[in-house]
């Protein structure tokens, strides 16, 4: 009898226990939305440079109550504004997504094509051509593109950029529209790609005429010029200005672009993203997102901050001023996805399409090892080359995003070793200051590298139907560039470097040194979604930072 209690005791235990944790158990809830936030040519060293500038409902809400990956890296070449949206939203590089650049030389037909021209489909929503443009040249799904077969179509995606690329590649192919900005008409459009006409919203919109309110305005800093102390002076010869009248000081007037019903330098002011966030909450309330039975996306991508970088360069003041105004946009939208989806009902990643090298000169002024190296100079050279050393200059084609497109069937008449013509010219190519490597494409087909090395960048970036015979690499801090302003697209930190935040339903709060690519940002947000990841992805999903 004693025994028979002391067993029906412990059965109560072992119920009580299991009972016990099947209440505490806790059951993670997909998002109703994830916005995906990328900032054009946004340095990770922004967060920490205006760090004690910023407000607290934008960028430092997203880094105190979200995730903070603080090494987080482009693994691929070239580092531009196409191949970055691609590489975020499919999880993984040029070599595959085949977005190699933002334009690139077609070998086959000798032609330049950009990367997301497509003259078989019709602008809706202007006059122009500005819409002849599809995802047709992506080669792999995005994370939209697989939210739409997961949900039986039910999900809604959505894309709005400046940008025609920034708003397109990111929404991908089956997207219910992507929306960006027509300069010639200063509205935002679409392609008939994704529709057959702008919703009402959207025509109403650009009804309001928008940005002729920013640009009458015109740009003074936010702050008094002298607190801008993270910044050089205002007026320095490293600046240069759209408009090439004006002197690339504070403040900037618009009222010759108006006077002419001109509204395209929006773009390179910070107006450009207040303008992009008034769309993207219009397309939010509008369109509903985060309102239907599965998770919908919404990808918006801020494009002035890399027109303004190209213009003064990273250090100036008209950049520092452009990311303080951008902290607002971006709170006012965040307080918009509150009231509209709920606090706990959506998920956001922020990161960048690339970063932005320091302007050479600067650099220069500073004792630091910088340089030019241009374009024009380095083609007059190869075809002496040629002419020297195989007597036909004609042997050389083109020059292309850092890569050099030989004439393969007039090698193959004169009956040369391919291996060899590329190879010796790869040589050659590291004798030029301001070189430092180049490599024969049998080199980036064949061979395997370990991650972070530059080689390997390059043969993630380099798709063997698409890229030139021989890759090369400039010398850090070096670019074929203009001699005022910067660029980006090298493999070095200050073009792969920048941030990526994770905010919102599922994700705990916290930061990590750790190492990442940008192409792990993909498979994680579909892992958070459980649906499948992009055809094409290639890298594994971030661990330890969901809730």
């Amino acid at each position: 009898m004693f025994q028979k209690k002391i067993i029906c005791l412990l059965i109560l235990i072992y119920n009580t226990l299991l009972f016990s944790q099947t209440k505490t158990t806790v059951v993670s809830t997909k998002p109703k939305l994830v916005v995906g936030i990328v900032v054009d040519q946004m340095r990770n060293d922004y967060i920490y440079r205006y760090w004690n500038r910023y407000g607290n409902g934008g960028f430092k809400r997203l880094v105190n109550d979200g995730y903070y990956f603080k090494n987080a890296h482009f693994n691929y070449i070239p580092t531009y504004t196409g191949p970055g949206h691609s590489s975020i939203y499919t999880g993984t590089t040029p070599r595959t997504h085949g977005i190699i650049a933002n334009d690139w030389f077609v070998k086959i037909n000798g032609t330049e094509t950009y990367c997301v021209q497509d003259t078989t489909v019709k602008t809706v929503g202007s006059p122009t051509k500005a819409g002849l443009m599809s995802p047709k040249n992506q080669l792999t799904s995005t994370i939209g593109d697989e939210l739409k077969m997961s949900s039986n179509n039910l999900a809604k995606v959505f894309g709005i950029a400046l940008k025609d690329r920034s708003s397109i590649l990111p929404a991908g192919h089956a997207a219910n529209a992507a929306f960006w900005f027509d300069e010639q008409s200063g509205n935002f459009i679409s392609s008939s790609w994704y529709i057959s006409e702008l919703p009402k919203w959207l025509s109403d919109f650009n009804d309001k005429k928008i940005s002729n309110q920013y640009l009458q305005k015109g740009w003074n800093t936010l702050y008094p010029t002298e607190s801008y102390i993270n910044s050089i002076a205002d007026d320095n010869r490293y600046e240069s200005v759209p408009n090439k009248k004006e002197k690339p000081v504070f403040p900037y007037d618009y009222k010759t672009y108006l006077n002419k019903n001109n509204v395209s330098i929006i773009r390179a002011t910070p107006y450009g993203n207040s303008i992009t966030k008034d769309v993207a909450i219009e397309c939010l309330v509008n369109e509903q997102l985060g309102k239907g039975e599965v998770c919908d996306l919404f990808c918006i991508s801020f494009s002035s901050t890399d027109i303004v970088a190209h213009s003064y360069g990273p250090r100036a003041v008209e950049i520092e001023d452009v990311y303080l105004r951008l902290d607002k946009d971006l709170e006012e939208l965040l307080n918009v996805l509150d009231k509209q989806v709920g606090k706990n009902n959506y998920t956001v990643f922020l990161t960048a399409d690339h970063g932005g090298a320091d302007v050479p000169n600067h650099l220069k002024d500073n004792k630091i090892p910088a340089g030019y190296l241009k374009e024009d100079t380095l083609i007059q050279n190869v075809k002496k080359y040629f002419q020297n050393n195989y007597n036909d200059s004609s042997l050389f084609v083109n020059m292309s995003n850092m890569q050099l497109f030989l004439n393969d069937k007039k090698i193959e008449n004169l009956k040369l070793n391919k291996n060899d013509v590329e190879q010796k010219l790869a040589n050659y190519l590291t004798t030029i200051i301001g070189i430092s490597e180049a490599y024969p494409s049998e080199i980036m087909k064949y061979n395997a590298f370990e991650n972070n090395d530059y080689k390997a960048l390059l043969q993630n970036g380099y798709n063997h139907k698409l890229s030139g015979n021989v890759c090369f690499i400039l010398n850090a801090a070096w670019m074929d560039y203009a001699e005022k302003g910067t660029t980006h697209g090298a493999g070095y930190n200050y073009d792969t470097h920048v941030p990526v935040l994770f905010y919102g339903n599922g994700i705990k709060k916290g930061s990590s040194f750790n190492y990442i690519t940008i192409t792990q940002i993909a498979p994680t947000i579909c892992e958070l979604l459980q649906i499948n990841q992009p055809n094409g992805c290639v890298s594994n999903p971030l661990n330890d930072f969901f809730k």
